[in-house]
C-alpha cells in the first residue's frame, strides 16, 4: 500500500493522541488557514506547532482521488533542506459539511528535535490517480514553544554480561545430521528445487507455506530473487568447503542450475521493471500481480553469489570457457549466463529509488546500496579476470560513484546509520531497521567501507537491538531453564505491524536474531585479525552496553595483549551465543524454523520452514566456527551432502 493513502490507521489515531498530549503543554499553535480554501487552492496548511521538541501539523486537502501522498518540507537546525527534513502526512478525517470534498491530513513528529526545525517551506500534495501535483508555498519561520526538547534517551543498562563461547550452543550447532545445523541444512535443501508440481531446477521456494503445503497462509510459494540468491550463497559456501567429491558435485550441479534459472528470469517477456522484478513462480515465469517493484537488491546479490561460485570453480580446475558461457558472458550467451547483465543493471540503476528488502518502501536504502556496491567492486575485478576490460571499467566507475554516496546514511544527530535516506515512510519514525546489519553482512566488500567493526555500524547495532526491549514481552525473559543468558529477540524494526499472516503488531524474526549473532561473531574475528580495538566517541555506547566490564574510554586503542581487548572479545562471543540461544529457546523440538516467533509467547508463527531462516542460522554458525578457529566445521557439514529426503 502506498504511503499516505487515505486509510484510517491506528497510527493516525495515535498521532492525534500525541498531538493532544503536546498541546496540553503551554504550546503556541499557529493558524495559517482557519477554513477550507475558497480561492481554488487544493491544499492549504491549517495549523502547526513546534512544542517540547515535537512537531504537529494539520493540512486541508481537496479530496480529488483515492490515492494521495501529502508531504511537508522544512529546514533543519542547520537551515538546510535535505531528504530527511520531510514529514509524510496521514489522513485524519473528512471535513464536516463538505460532502466528502475536503479532508484533514496531519502528522505528529515526536522526535523532530533530533534534526531540528527552523522553517516550513511548503506542503506538496500528489493526487496519484489523476496525475496532478499541488503545492502550498508556506515559507514560515518556526519558533519553538512549550517545554524544552528532551535529551535523547541513553541506551538502557545491560541486563546481563555473558562472556565467551558456551557448550550448549556448541552442542546445538554441531556439524552432524541430528543437530540444529544438520536440520537447518536438510530443511534448506528441501526448499531448493522443491517437490512442487511445475517447479524447475534452480529455483528456491521461499517457505513451505502456500497452496501446495499444509499451511496455506501466507502464500510464499514463489521464488524471490533476493531470498534465492542468499540461499544459494550458503550452497556456494558448502561447495567451497566440501572435500567429498559426491557432495561437491551435488552443490556444483545446483549452482549451475541456479545460474540457468536466473538467466531465464532475465529473459522473461513479462518483466515490468527490468531486472528489478522481485519474485517469480516456481516454473520460472514472472509474477505480474501488484507488488512492491522494483527491488534492485536482487540483481546485486544474485551476481555476488554466482561470481563467488565461479571463482571457487576456477580455483579448483574448472573451465574458464564454462564460466563464460554459463555464468558470466550474458552478451554472447543471453539465455544461459546472467552475471554481466545483472552487473550492468546495477551499474545503470543504483541511483534510482527502489523498494527495500522488506518490500514495503520505495526510497534509497542502505541495504540495497551496500549489496550493489559489493557487486560492483567484486564485478570490476571479476570482469578483469574474464578479460573484459571495458565492462570492468564501467563497473569500477559505478562503484566509485556509489561509494561517494554511502556517508549520507549516517545521521550525526541521531548517531545512527539510517536504514533509508529520505522522508519517514511506513511510520518508521525511529529510522532503526535490522536491514542495516544485514546490509553489512551481505554487502561488505572487505575494503573497509562499513565493516563489521566500523564505529557507526557498532552504535547502530546497539540502538537497533535495544529498541526491541520495551516492545517484546518475551524480552523480559532473560535466561533459560539452566540460567544461561538469552540474547535480545530481534525483529525487523520497532514499528513493524506485520505478524506473519496479517497486520497487528510485529514479532521477532529468526533470521534477524541470527543476523545480530553473526554480526557479533564477525566483528570479533575482525578485531582479532586487526590485533587492536579502537574506541571512539561514536562507538563507546556499544562497548558500555555489550562489554561494560572492559572499562574502555573513547579515544583509546586497546592492543591484543591488553585485558580490555580480551574482555571485549569474550563479550562479543558471549552475546553472539546469547542471540543464538534466544533462537534455540524459541525453536520447537523438531528443529523447524518458521519466519517469526510471537513477541508475547515465543511460539513460532508466520511462514513455515522459511528458507532464509535456515540460511541465516547456517551463516551465523559458519561465522562462529571461523571465530573459534574451527576450519573443519563447515567442511564436516558440507561433506554430509544432500540426503535423499532433502
Amino acid at each position: 500500500m502506498l504511503a499516505g493513502t487515505a486509510v484510517v490507521s491506528a497510527l493516525s489515531v495515535l498521532a492525534l493522541f500525541l498531538a493532544d498530549a503536546v498541546l496540553a503543554q503551554t504550546c503556541k499553535t499557529e493558524t495559517l488557514q482557519s477554513t477550507i480554501p475558497t480561492d481554488g487552492s487544493e491544499v492549504a496548511l491549517n495549523t502547526y506547532s513546534y512544542c517540547g521538541g515535537s512537531f504537529n501539523v494539520t493540512v486541508y486537502i481537496a479530496n480529488l482521488c483515492y490515492n494521495k501522498i501529502v508531504r511537508l518540507y522544512y529546514t533543519n537546525a542547520q537551515n538546510q533542506s535535505t531528504p530527511l527534513s520531510v514529514a509524510s502526512l496521514n489522513w485524519i478525517k473528512e471535513i464536516d459539511g463538505t460532502n466528502y470534498a475536503w479532508e484533514l491530513w496531519g502528522a505528529n513528529i515526536s522526535d523532530a528535535y533530533l534534526d531540528g526545525l527552523t522553517e516550513i517551506l511548503n506542503v506538496t500534495y500528489n493526487a496519484l490517480d489523476i496525475g496532478k501535483t499541488y503545492v502550498d508555498i508556506v515559507d514560515a519561520e518556526v519558533v519553538a514553544s512549550g517545554a524544552a526538547a528532551p535529551t535523547p534517551a541513553a541506551p538502557p543498562k545491560p541486563y546481563a554480561t555473558p562472556l565467551g563461547f558456551s557448550d550448549d550452543i556448541t552442542k546445538w550447532l554441531q556439524p552432524n545430521k541430528g543437530s540444529e545445523d544438520g536440520i537447518a541444512m536438510t530443511r534448506m535443501f528441501m526448499n531448493i528445487n522443491p517437490d512442487v508440481v511445475g517447479a524447475v531446477n534452480g529455483t528456491v521456494v521461499a517457505a513451505q507455506s502456500g497452496p501446495t503445503y499444509p499451511q496455506h497462509d501466507p502464500d510464499y510459494e514463489y521464488d524471490w530473487v533476493r531470498d534465492s540468491s542468499l540461499t544459494m550463497d550458503v550452497v556456494q559456501t558448502l561447495y567451497a568447503a566440501a572435500t567429498s567429491k559426491t557432495a561437491r558435485s551435488q552443490y556444483e550441479a545446483i549452482l549451475f542450475q541456479y545460474a540457468g534459472a536466473r538467466a531465464t528470469e532475465q529473459n522473461d517477456p513479462g518483466l515490468q521493471t527490468g531486472l528489478g522484478e522481485p519474485k517469480f513462480y516456481l516454473n520460472n515465469t514472472i509474477f505480474t500481480g501488484p507488488w512492491g517493484r522494483p527491488q534492485n537488491d536482487g540483481p546485486a546479490t544474485a551476481a555476488i553469489t554466482l561470481m563467488e561460485f565461479a571463482k571457487d570453480y576456477l580455483n579448483t580446475g574448472g573451465s574458464l570457457a564454462t564460466v563464460k558461457s554459463k555464468i558470466y558472458d550474458s552478451a554472447t550467451y543471453p539465455l544461459q549466463a546472467p552475471v554481466i547483465r545483472d552487473l550492468l543493471f546495477v551499474a545503470s540503476n543504483w541511483s534510482s529509488p527502489s523498494f527495500d528488502l522488506w518490500e514495503e518502501e520505495e526510497a534509497d536504502h542502505f541495504y540495497t546500496r551496500m549489496v550493489q556496491r559489493r557487486a560492483l567492486v567484486t564485478g570490476a575485478t571479476f570482469a578483469q579476470q574474464m578479460g573484459d576490460a571495458a565492462t570492468s571499467a564501467t563497473l569500477s566507475n559505478a562503484a566509485a560513484a556509489i561509494s561517494a554516496t554511502m556517508s549520507q546514511f549516517w545521521d550525526p544527530n541521531r548517531q545512527l546509520i539510517l536504514y533509508e535516506y529520505g522522508p519517514v515512510l511506513h511510520d518508521k519514525n525511529s529510522y532503526k531497521d535490522i536491514a542495516v546489519v544485514l546490509g553489512v553482512i551481505h554487502g561488505y566488500a572487505g575494503d573497509g567501507v562499513y565493516s563489521y567493526t566500523n564505529d557507526q555500524v557498532l552504535v547502530s547495532a546497539l540502538k537497533i537491538s535495544t529498541s526491541f526491549l520495551p516492545i517484546y514481552r518475551i524480552a523480559g525473559v532473560t535466561s533459560d531453564a539452566s540460567g544461561q543468558v538469552l540474547g535480545i529477540p530481534i525483529g525487523r524494526y520497532p514499528e513493524d505491524v506485520y505478524n506473519g499472516t496479517g497486520f497487528g503488531l510485529g514479532n521477532p524474526w529468526y533470521l534477524c536474531t541470527a543476523a545480530m549473532a553473526e554480526h557479533f561473531y564477525r566483528a570479533a574475528s575482525e578485531y582479532k585479525s586487526a590485533g587492536s580495538i579502537v574506541v571512539t566517541s561514536v562507538s563507546i555506547p556499544f562497548f558500555n552496553y555489550f562489554a561494560p566490564q572492559a572499562g574502555v574510554s573513547a579515544g583509546s586503542t586497546y592492543k591484543a595483549n591488553s585485558a580490555a581487548f580480551k574482555d571485549i572479545i569474550q563479550s562479543l562471543e558471549g552475546w553472539a551465543d546469547a542471540f543464538i540461544r534466544r533462537i534455540k529457546y524459541h525453536t520447537p523440538a523438531d528443529g523447524h524454523l518458521a519466519e517469526e516467533f510471537n513477541k508475547d509467547t515465543g511460539v513460532p508463527q508466520g511462514a513455515a520452514d522459511l528458507t532464509w531462516s535456515y540460511a541465516s542460522l547456517l551463516t551465523a554458525s559458519f561465522a562462529r566456527a571461523e571465530l573459534m578457529g574451527s576450519p573443519n566445521y563447515v567442511t564436516r557439514l558440507a561433506n554430509m551432502g544432500i540426503t535423499p529426503n532433502s
